[in-house]
């Protein structure tokens, strides 16, 4: 076969595996909801600008032809790459990691991605086939959504919001938000038999649907925004099509009555009984998640204030999140890698720059769109697309994007760039002489493409493919095994994008292990290889709270408090105000017998967050071992109505300070709680033994036999051995 037609066919059909890519779930990988379409899009794209770039060799006609659309988005690219390159943590910005895989590396291959597609696709028919696939794919979700509803697949995020193949509900949100405004556009376009357009409705019945259940608010709202616009701008600028003016018309009314009705009955018992319409009655200010939002905004404007040029770069809002940290944060997530707002995020990881390079993306679109050369579309398509535009771009005001959103957005960019070239191609017509030489490229020029798109598909994906198999090989297995950290250590050799998540990862089951009943040689060989490569993530990047207290309390569970006191107060020093911070210093101290200036921090971290229920207990905590009594009374009394709390830290400096009656109050609270419970009444019965009421300790064993028939035998023992006056 003709060498061109191979590599046009491999380009063409290749493309048509993109919209497939939501179906996948890499349940072997590490986050295998975003590692394994990740990785797909990434593999996928590179094979096909290989093939694209030897197709352009022996057809000029596929090379991408200028256009201000196509220049916004390598403006946008362009700025964010030198961003990332200035950024905090340019590796991190450049790659990311397992759990977003987003980065400069993701945008270029959208770049990639948006030539192949918008130079390959060069026909109505391949756009019709490509869209139709998407929309396909789109219903296979939508039954795989049906099945979760019935109970006959598993949620994964929650026991009510859908997320079918995307692990996370506001995904497949915004991923059938994109579904419904292409299958409209495609009910619109269709021109055959009436029987296709019944279906195209009854597939946009199903996505609004699955939206609908999985209870994302910021999806829903852009829906219905989303569609209002595309039905206003029909009803206003279609000419043509009265009775597509009507039925928009209708739609306006229609969206209208919705909104207005819900607010009419939004405190209702029916409201109230829907976990869906529920989330939406209680939206507001003093809303946890929407106050949240708020408060994260708010420390992203201080950031943005210090780096408003070009900004942090990619992945680095933990930065300007420790640095800033609200206190009144302390019931959120502590170490939010994301603003939640699109304007924001942007402003954050690229500055006014990277901002201004982002919206011209979507001006651009919006521009060639809309433009009288651009006939390919009608009036209403066109409206559609905008109302699709509209709708992301709200969505994207509260959350942020993922790769299908990604992937879905260039698919739109590319379309609109294709059509208006397509209507324009006389302008751009290319009547330069063609002086190829198909045999060098043959044996030349395309086996070294070849082989350099091989070896980037390694470098790029290989290492981090085989360090994602090798974590959730780690991690799914006991901790305590020597296999296990074989395991580590061969997910940490292949070096990849992935080192500092495999780090935390291997450093959090060391510091389990400290505190369990594993023998001292296997302790040893967890700290060595946890304390290594937490110092190597240290030593690369300095300014980094998370990784300073996460190499810090390694360092207290295994009893070196000496080393961590510099870790934990660097982690201090770059996030000040975070209690949670605090409190690891704050154990720190008293463990290094400074019991006063343990309560000092303490009580910082109280006076930053006193409403917080962990700030009150640390608080406490110093009061009982500085035996402050009316400190502690002050402390507890006015939350917990006395000093006797049921609380396993309250519990344990009771005891180690020698205030058994507490103790014994504590337990006679569990036991009241929960009388059966034996681990209750022998945590009772071993307080009396304490506090040499032997014949309650008897009592409480009795009871504990009681509960428990196969505790009878140790049970008895215990008791003939404290009848005997000894302390087993």
């Amino acid at each position: 076969m003709n060498p061109e037609k191979i590599a046009q066919k491999f380009v063409t059909w290749g493309v048509f595996l993109i919209p497939f890519i939501p179906i996948i779930v890499a349940y072997s990988f590490f986050f295998p909801f975003i590692t394994g379409k990740n990785f797909a899009f990434r593999i996928i794209v590179e094979l096909l600008f290989g093939g694209w770039l030897i197709l352009i060799l022996y057809n000029r006609s596929y090379r991408p032809r200028f256009s201000w659309l196509l220049g916004s988005i390598i403006a946008f690219v362009g700025i964010i790459a030198v961003a990332d390159i200035f950024g905090e943590n340019p590796l991190k910005s450049i790659w990311s990691n397992f759990e977003r895989m987003e980065g400069l590396v993701t945008l270029v291959h959208l770049l990639l991605y948006f030539i192949v597609a918008g130079t390959v696709l060069n026909t109505e028919k391949l756009w019709n086939r490509f869209l139709n696939t998407s929309v396909g794919v789109s219903v296979f979700l939508g039954f795989f959504g049906l099945l979760q509803l019935a109970g006959f697949l598993k949620i994964n995020q929650s026991n009510v919001r859908l997320d079918a193949t995307f692990g996370n509900a506001t995904y497949l949100a915004i991923y059938m938000l994109f579904s419904v405004f292409i299958t409209a556009f495609l009910l619109l376009r269709w021109s055959g038999k009436s029987t296709v357009k019944w279906v195209y409705g009854a597939i946009i019945f199903l996505q609004i649907f699955i939206i609908y259940y999985t209870a994302t608010r910021g999806s829903i709202l852009g829906l219905l925004g989303g569609i209002l616009l595309s039905a206003l701008l029909i009803v206003i600028f279609e000419k043509r099509e009265k009775i597509l003016r009507k039925v928009s018309l209708g739609i306006i009314v229609a969206v209208l009555i919705i909104g207005g009705g819900f607010f009419l009955i939004k405190d209702s018992q029916f409201v109230k009984n829907s976990e869906v319409l529920a989330r939406f009655s209680s939206i507001s200010i003093s809303e946890n998640t929407v106050n949240a939002r708020f408060l994260v905004w708010n420390t992203a404007i201080k950031g943005i204030k210090e780096r408003p040029i070009l900004g942090w770069g990619q992945e680095n809002f933990n930065f300007v999140f420790n640095k800033y940290y609200d206190p009144r944060m302390y019931a959120q997530e502590q170490w939010f890698d994301r603003v939640h707002n699109v304007v924001f995020d942007w402003l954050i990881a690229g500055g006014v720059l990277g901002f201004v390079a982002y919206a011209s993306m979507f001006f651009m679109t919006l521009l060639y769109l809309w433009r009288k050369r651009n006939t390919y579309f009608s009036v209403s398509e066109k409206s559609v697309i905008t109302g699709l535009l509209a709708g992301y771009t709200f969505h994207n005001l509260f959350v942020f994007d993922n790769i299908m959103s990604y992937i879905l957005f260039f698919t739109i960019m590319a379309f609109v760039y294709w059509s208006y070239k397509e209507s324009t191609k006389e302008i751009y017509m290319d009547n330069m002489e063609d002086n190829r030489d198909v045999g060098i490229i043959s044996r030349i020029y395309a086996p070294i493409i070849i082989i350099l798109v091989l070896f980037s598909v390694y470098m790029v994906n290989g290492k981090g493919i085989l360090a994602a198999s090798s974590l959730l090989d780690a991690i799914s297995i006991p901790a305590g095994s020597p296999a296990q950290i074989g395991l580590f250590e061969k997910a940490l050799s292949y070096n990849s994008f992935g080192n500092q998540e495999i780090r935390e990862q291997l450093t959090q089951i060391a510091t389990r292990v400290a505190g369990s009943n594993i023998g001292a040689e296997v302790k040893q060989q967890y700290f060595s290889l946890a304390g290594s490569e937490m110092q190597k993530q240290v030593s690369g990047i300095n300014n980094d709270a998370r990784t300073q207290i996460f190499i810090g309390t390694l360092f207290d569970a295994f009893g070196q408090y000496g080393k961590a006191q510099q870790y934990v107060e660097r982690a201090n020093e770059l996030s000040p105000n975070k209690p949670a911070i605090l409190f690891q210093l704050g154990l720190n101290t008293l463990n290094r017998g400074d019991k006063e200036g343990a309560l000092n921090i303490f009580k910082r971290a109280y006076e930053l967050a006193p409403k917080y229920s962990q700030a009150q207990i640390f608080y406490a905590l110093g009061a009982i071992y500085t035996n402050n009594e009316k400190l502690l009374e002050k402390i507890l009394v006015p939350v917990y109505g006395s000093v006797i709390v049921d609380n396993n830290r309250l519990l344990q400096a009771y005891f180690n300070n020698k205030q058994l009656d507490k103790v014994l109050g504590i337990w006679k609270l569990r036991v009241k709680k929960n009388p059966n419970g034996v681990q209750n009444h022998l945590g009772l019965a071993a307080t009396y033994l304490k506090l040499n009421q032997r014949d309650d300790a008897v009592q409480e064993i009795q009871k504990a036999i009681e509960l428990d028939i196969n505790f009878k035998k140790q049970g008895e023992f215990l008791i003939r051995e404290i009848k005997a006056g000894r302390n087993p």
